[in-house]
């Protein structure tokens, strides 16, 4: 299990635009802050059958650190009470340890190989 964090947007972009072609929108409120958003990666050793196919590829899943809230007043890009997705910012043990219980133990336990059901399976975190 590894953790990343993403800027949502660039300070600066170029974009090859076709002359009917719209810009595409920036949603932050400033360039010079760009919120940052947190995924959590679970990844685990592929494993391979006798003629060397691949019965589990190693791929749990990304999870990403996200609220969905709705919008408080209505805009120009939306009315009051549409779902927003927005990044959270305070990551803390508490918060991780809820994304393990409620989504990296049953994604682990939905892709995992059916012939190693039994065994135990140990969970390591890239510098916890």
């Amino acid at each position: 299990i590894d953790e990343k964090w993403f800027y949502m947007t660039k300070k600066s972009e170029r974009y090859y635009l076709l002359p009917d072609e719209d810009k595409p929108h920036r949603s932050c409120k400033s360039k010079n802050f760009v919120p940052k958003v947190m995924f959590l990666t679970a990844v685990a050793r592929p494993r391979f059958d006798s003629e060397k196919n691949v019965t589990f590829s190693g791929k749990i899943g990304i999870f990403p650190f996200v609220t969905q809230e709705p919008a408080k007043r209505t805009s120009v890009n939306r009315v009051a009470g549409t779902m927003e997705t927005k990044a959270i910012t305070s990551i803390n043990r508490d918060l991780i340890r809820s994304v393990f219980i409620e989504k990296v133990l049953p994604a682990t336990k939905e892709v995992w190989p059916r012939d190693e059901l039994g065994s135990t399976i140990f969970i390591q975190q890239d510098n916890a």
